[in-house]
C-alpha cells in the first residue's frame, strides 16, 4: 500500500483503505492490529502448528489450504497472505481473494475462520 501506517496495516494507506477501514460492521475483525505478514511466526504455537501441518488442509471442507513460511498462503482459490495479530498471537489473519479472516483454534486440528466482511463462520481441518 501507499501512505502512512494505519492501525489495520502497518503498510497503510490504500491497503488499509481497501480492507473497509472505517465501516462498522466486523469493524473489530477488520482493524485487528497485525504484523507484518509470516513475521514473528515461531513465536505462535498455533503458527507453528500449520507450518508443520504435512497433511490436507480443508477450508470449509474444501480441500488446498497450504500456510506457507514469510506468511505465504496457498488456497484453491489463489494465493494470499498470514500472519499474527498482534496483541493475540494466538489468533491469525488469513486473507485471500479480496476477503479478511480471523482465525483462532477451536480444539485443533480444528480451527474456526471468521470473515471480517460478514462475520460468517466456517472451520479449518487439519487433518494427519
Amino acid at each position: 500500500g501507499a501512505g502512512l501506517p494505519s492501525p489495520r496495516d502497518p503498510d497503510g494507506g490504500l491497503r488499509a483503505w481497501h480492507w473497509g477501514v472505517g465501516l462498522k460492521k466486523g469493524r473489530w475483525c477488520r482493524e485487528a492490529p497485525r504484523q507484518r505478514p509470516g513475521e514473528d511466526l515461531s513465536k505462535s504455537k498455533l503458527a507453528t502448528r500449520l507450518l508443520g501441518a504435512t497433511g490436507v488442509i480443508k477450508w470449509a471442507g474444501i480441500p488446498g489450504m497450504r500456510f506457507g513460511d514469510k506468511g505465504r498462503l496457498t488456497t484453491p482459490w489463489g494465493v494470499g497472505m498470514w500472519g499474527l495479530l498482534r496483541d493475540s498471537p494466538e489468533r491469525l489473519f488469513v486473507d485471500f481473494m479480496g476477503q479478511q479472516h480471523v482465525v483462532n483454534e477451536s480444539k485443533w486440528p480444528s480451527l474456526t475462520s471468521i470473515r471480517c466482511g460478514d462475520l460468517e463462520k466456517v472451520e479449518i481441518r487439519v487433518e494427519a
